[in-house]
């Protein structure tokens, strides 16, 4: 089965129904929750998405979206260890970094997001989440 890693600007894009993103966005998701591909995101991912959500919206709100997306992913933490890969790497964003490492140590070798160009230095594949998708239905 697929193994994918979903960046937060993915399921921010859903929690905030940003179209058309959230559209792709809902679409992965739904992959996820019916087993035809293996969604994983971070505890910081999480963290991050229940911090902005309780922000622009409520904190019900956040509890409620974050729950529904541990139901439907495997959530995978992040240790000391990856956080001193992203600081030795060549990251310019230590966060984005951390998720790249996170997913090599637990053998996934794509991350979905809509920032690609983020992970320029990224060893595995990065697409955007329409990207991803067509080339699933090939």
């Amino acid at each position: 089965m697929t193994k994918v890693f979903l960046d937060s600007d993915v399921l921010l894009d859903i929690a905030f129904d940003r179209k058309p993103h959230s559209m792709h966005a809902a679409t992965i998701l739904s992959l996820c929750e019916n087993n035809k591909i293996k969604g994983y995101t971070s505890t910081l991912i999480l963290a991050n998405c229940y911090y902005l959500i309780a922000n622009h919206q409520d904190k019900a709100t956040a509890k409620n979206t974050v729950s529904k997306f541990r139901e439907l992913l495997t959530v995978l933490d992040f240790t000391n260890k990856e956080l001193g890969e992203s600081l030795q790497s060549g990251f310019s964003d230590i966060e984005d970094g951390i998720q790249h490492f996170i997913a090599i140590n637990n053998s996934i070798k794509t991350i979905i997001t809509r920032n690609v160009e983020d992970y320029k230095k990224a060893s595995i594949s990065v697409f955007k989440p329409e990207e991803f998708l067509r080339l699933l239905s090939r």
